[in-house]
């Protein structure tokens, strides 16, 4: 197997080396007498936590950011290639309709496979593939869209037990599926919250409940009371120069944004740049204050872990990755390497085809490997045909 440089090290070295400074542990308690209590020992799990997170995504960023021009400089030419020789394949079987000498069999065929692979240029915005696909199908695609659309529609109010509203915006089946689910989305909330409710009319709530409740309480004050210490000791009327106040006006837009994202470890950072705390007083706070802050990071690390989630499955989608495959460089290497193969391989057999399917023995054969291969298969090729 051929040795892959790593692409990566040296941006993945700078990354750490700019987080190092901006670091959620700089945040860390540390012991005042003896020992941490549970509390404070969990604040700083939870601290490390982010920073691992944060760091995990700024290396999937890197990682997509430099796989992305190698990808398609070596696929787009290939894909190029690919699509001119579905569109010759496309006319000339279009050709061959137009003369006499196949069975009904074989012209059903011939349309079938044409329509088929048209739809692989139509998605692209080709007209020319999108008349001859209307040309020989029984139904044109404007035909098949909405017959997808209401079927989609059915299947949706199926599910829902109701009917979708007569939107004008739902003109197809995948604006009908977002539609559904949302809907679906709305009613699963609407279900839930009107079981919790039933079960506290029923009960009161528990001690651990009330509790949770107060913590939230707590969390979501001490957020606004961070922020508001910040808007005030940083709004730029206060700046004593130019200087001050470009610094402060920084500061304060980070802050905001800060608090738009809920980002705790953010707020507290840039108190510590604005000197405003200090990790000593960080340290000292109270225990009822740590449990708070400490349901703010437990917040922002599913958030995290939510968005690093999502990163993941755009890699996967984006670089033609399994789903159940790890998003590394090694991986996005073999899957090039794998996409390419794909790509040369149905290249040759296209273009083999290309230079014989003039010949009407041959077209006869192909198409009788083509309903073979249909019955072979576990899924009709007619449905997905290509090479």
């Amino acid at each position: 197997m051929r040795h892959q440089p790593d692409l990566f090290s040296s941006e993945i070295e700078d990354i750490h080396q700019q987080t190092s400074a901006d670091s959620a542990t700089a945040l860390k308690l540390t012991p005042q007498d003896d020992q941490l209590s549970p509390s404070q020992q969990r604040f700083n799990r939870l601290l490390e936590r982010i920073d691992k997170l944060k760091e995990q995504l700024v290396e999937m960023q890197v990682m997509r950011d430099a796989h992305r021009p190698v990808y398609h400089q070596k696929l787009t030419p290939l894909r190029e290639r690919y699509n001119l020789c579905v569109r010759e394949i496309v006319l000339l079987l279009d050709s061959r309709l137009q003369r006499k000498g196949l069975s009904a069999l074989q012209e059903r065929i011939t349309a079938t496979i044409l329509c088929n692979l048209s739809m692989q240029l139509i998605v692209q915005g080709d007209e020319e593939m999108k008349a001859l696909h209307d040309k020989h199908s029984r139904e044109s695609l404007a035909q098949k869209e909405q017959a997808a659309m209401m079927d989609m529609r059915e299947m949706m109010e199926d599910i829902l037990g109701e009917s979708l509203p007569d939107d004008e915006s739902l003109d197809s089946a995948q604006d009908v599926f977002r539609a559904g689910m949302e809907r679906l989305r709305e009613a699963e909330a609407a279900e839930q919250e009107a079981r919790q409710q039933a079960r506290i009319r029923k009960k009161k709530p528990s001690a651990a409940q009330l509790q949770a409740i107060a913590d939230e309480e707590a969390a979501e004050t001490t957020l606004r009371k961070v922020f508001r210490q910040l808007a005030s000791a940083l709004h730029p009327d206060r700046a004593s120069d130019s200087e001050e106040r470009d610094r402060k006006t920084v500061l304060m837009s980070e802050a905001n944004a800060a608090y738009d994202r809920r980002d705790l470890v953010a707020l507290l950072q840039i108190q510590l740049r604005a000197e405003l705390t200090d990790t000593a007083s960080i340290a000292k706070m109270a225990e009822e204050k740590i449990a708070a802050l400490s349901l703010l990071l437990k917040q922002q690390v599913q958030e995290l872990e939510s968005e690093l989630q999502q990163q993941r499955f755009d890699a996967r989608h984006e670089f033609g990755l399994k789903s159940y495959e790890t998003v590394s460089v090694a991986n996005l290497h073999r899957s090039l390497r794998t996409e390419e193969s794909c790509f040369e391989r149905d290249l040759i057999a296209m273009q083999q085809d290309l230079q014989q399917l003039t010949d009407d023995k041959y077209f006869k054969r192909w198409l009788k490997d083509q309903k073979r291969l249909s019955q072979e298969s576990t899924t009709d090729v007619f449905d997905d045909w290509r090479y």
